[in-house]
């Protein structure tokens, strides 16, 4: 019999993988990749071992190899007396989802303080809520546990209020909890579990409490603004066999599995923990508190919703006329790759926070519906800093420009070919550098009294995202110094050259805003930071309040012109949009295809009114432009729009299809 499942606890998370991946191959070896729990789903059956008198072979780190066959089961320690003791042991798991918890709770009430941070287990089928729904919490307790009356408590971690309370017995193995849903507004919720009766202090976060993160989402669209919560990197970072503890260390990539529903939440505070992105790093929930706040006094609402929710259609993109995406996404499936792609060649505006901007490709094993491990596939094409010494970052300014340098000339660097869905990659941002004013003309920034190279208050820190071609950007802040930015292997840059970093900037083409480096959410919440506030509130709005609802498109034709495709259209006309597609140049039949540069087109707009004299409508000559592209254009009257380009792959330049958006 052939055990396709396994599980190992280190330093009390939970880490699992499966025999084989998809591909047929064995998951990457790493120092936890084959461990002493193991798990035959279609016959229900779990086999595990002990080895007395020894330590865990799980807490020395180690590289060694997975098994290349059927199911192996190698011994080894590094400490103990020579006749140790071996028990192998066998059991039919009563709840096949959560099925090694029998296991851990009978260890434990065999030698209590096995694993003392373990218990309670909580475990949600969902992290995404909608009101009317029956969701349902799955919780391991403690052997010593069952039938102690407890709470589950949900709380609403931006007000700190509470807006429920459930009484239940813990049961075991797993005690399913249900609960209704009610009418809680759209947001970030936090809930625990207490003894019944506790007296729970909303507006406490304390970081020795067993919590979900948990996002309620609106059963319709309520506002005008989404924001979308980085559900994956939650995951991603909970698992143990997956960001931190993986063979990427050693082979610097990624490629790795690691067990997604319960880790979440089975340790404490720990670096790679499932609060990763809220409360250990960047106290995140300074985001949620200010949006709160602004929507308030401005007069908008946001509906909150998850990537799982994009990605599986429950929250619809096009619905909303700005969509925010949380602090450090650095992760995404193909599935919410290809939302926002498609919403944003559609003219759909967003903003994205902190760093490392949808770098990685994941998948969800079995399936995006049953997420009961994430596997890592890689790096997205390209990220920056695997790239050899040789290999040029894009470049601002000179490395010895001074604060109040205006870029005037800035260089894209050899990341030209790039897959990145916002046009960036990762760095991090210079140890001890101020943000400083960029650009005093945008619109985002006239008015506030600033000079070039005003710094803004507090520290900036952490990743921060870069942008590969920054002629395409208005940069509005930047870092105040330039610096090399470290291999990912850890090995300095001998001849790649200092470069700056970006704090904020807003794309010209695409309707698309960054506030980069993972620090700015205590900026926000500074209160002297009264001006980064403000810009980052103009910025929200020169996205929102400009936005156009682009109906009735008329189909126009695409002729071979002397020199490119042309439109003409019957009379001179004021236009809103122009939508159009050029090849898509990515073969999806390649499920590797976002490891590999692809073709890509650079390329104008232009328009005129009697086919003499002509104006630049869009100017697409800095990025990797493919499939669907959606430009907003001077409403002056036009008779005729051209295309100039090429394709990198030196094919002739044409344009697949295209229809007009007349101005209202």
């Amino acid at each position: 019999m052939e055990f396709n499942e396994s599980m190992t606890l280190d330093a009390g998370a939970l880490a699992g993988h499966p025999l084989y991946l998809p591909d047929g191959t064995v998951p990457p070896a790493h120092f936890i990749n084959w461990e002493t729990l193991f798990y035959n789903r279609a016959a229900n059956l779990a086999i595990g071992t002990v080895l007395a008198g020894a330590a865990p072979a799980a807490k020395h780190w180690g590289r060694r190899t997975g098994p290349t066959g059927p199911t192996q089961l190698h011994f080894w320690t590094s400490m103990g007396p020579p006749d140790l003791e071996v028990t192998i042991f066998a059991y039919r798991p009563r709840d096949q989802r959560l099925w090694w918890a029998e296991w851990y709770q009978e260890h434990e009430r065999l030698a209590p303080g096995t694993y003392p941070h373990m218990f309670p287990v909580l475990s949600p089928l969902e992290t995404s809520w909608m009101s009317g729904e029956q969701q349902e919490v799955q919780i391991v307790p403690g052997p010593a546990d069952l039938g102690k009356p407890m709470e589950f408590v949900v709380i609403d971690d931006v007000a700190g209020r509470i807006v429920f309370r459930k009484r239940f017995e813990y049961q075991l193995p797993v005690t399913h909890l249900t609960l209704n849903v009610e009418d809680w507004p759209s947001g970030l919720y936090r809930a625990t579990v207490v003894p019944a009766g506790t007296v729970v202090d909303a507006s406490v976060r304390r970081s020795s409490e067993k919590t979900l993160s948990l996002i309620v989402r609106p059963t319709r669209p309520r506002g005008s603004v989404l924001f979308v919560a980085p559900t994956d990197m939650w995951r991603a970072y909970a698992a143990n066999g997956g960001h931190a503890m993986t063979s990427w260390r050693d082979d610097f990539h990624y490629n790795s599995v690691g067990y997604s529903p319960t880790v979440l939440n089975t340790r404490f505070r720990r670096t790679n923990h499932y609060y990763y992105g809220l409360y250990e790093r960047h106290a995140d929930i300074q985001h949620y508190r200010y949006l709160r706040e602004l929507s308030e006094k401005d007069g908008f609402q946001i509906d909150y919703a998850t990537q799982d929710d994009v990605a599986l259609d429950r929250v619809r993109l096009g619905d909303y006329r700005l969509v925010l995406i949380g602090s450090h996404a650095e992760f995404t499936t193909v599935e919410c790759y290809r939302r926002f792609r498609d919403y944003m060649s559609r003219g759909g505006a967003v903003m994205i926070h902190g760093g490392d901007s949808f770098a990685v490709m994941v998948e969800y094993l079995p399936g995006l519906r049953d997420r009961r491990y994430i596997w890592q596939h890689d790096h997205i094409w390209c990220h920056l800093t695997d790239q050899p010494d040789s290999f040029m970052p894009p470049r601002l300014l000179a490395p010895d420009a001074p604060p109040d340098a205006p870029i005037t000339a800035p260089e894209a660097g050899d990341a030209i070919d790039y897959l990145n869905l916002f046009h960036v990659s990762v760095g991090y941002w210079p140890d001890g550098s101020a943000a400083v004013v960029a650009n005093i003309d945008h619109p985002v920034m006239r008015g506030l009294g600033l000079k070039l190279g005003d710094p803004m208050p507090h520290a900036w820190a952490g990743e921060a995202d870069i942008t590969y071609e920054p002629r395409a950007w208005d940069i509005l802040l930047r870092s105040d110094r330039a610096v090399t930015e470290a291999n990912e292997s850890g090995l300095e840059r001998v001849t790649q050259p200092a470069f700056h970093h970006l704090a904020l900037m807003i794309h010209k083409n695409l309707r698309l805003a960054e506030v980069s480096g993972e620090g700015f959410t205590n900026v926000l919440a500074d209160p002297g930071a009264g001006v980064f506030r403000t810009i980052y509130a103009r910025t929200l709005h020169y996205l929102l309040d400009a936005a156009i609802m682009l109906d009735h498109p008329e189909s126009v034709e695409a002729a071979e012109g002397d020199a490119g495709p042309e439109i003409s259209l019957r009379e001179p006309v004021k236009l809103a949009a122009i939508r159009y597609s050029l090849p898509d140049f990515i073969d999806d039949r390649d499920p590797l295809w976002f490891r590999k540069p692809a073709p890509y087109a650079h390329y104008v707009v232009e328009g005129s009114s009697d086919g003499e004299s002509w104006v630049v409508l869009a100017d697409r000559t800095h990025g990797p432009w493919r499939g669907m592209q959606t430009d907003f254009v001077p409403q002056i009257p036009l008779r005729k729009i051209r295309f100039r380009g090429s394709f990198s792959n030196h094919d002739r330049f044409r344009v697949l299809g295209a229809s007009v958006f007349r101005a209202r």
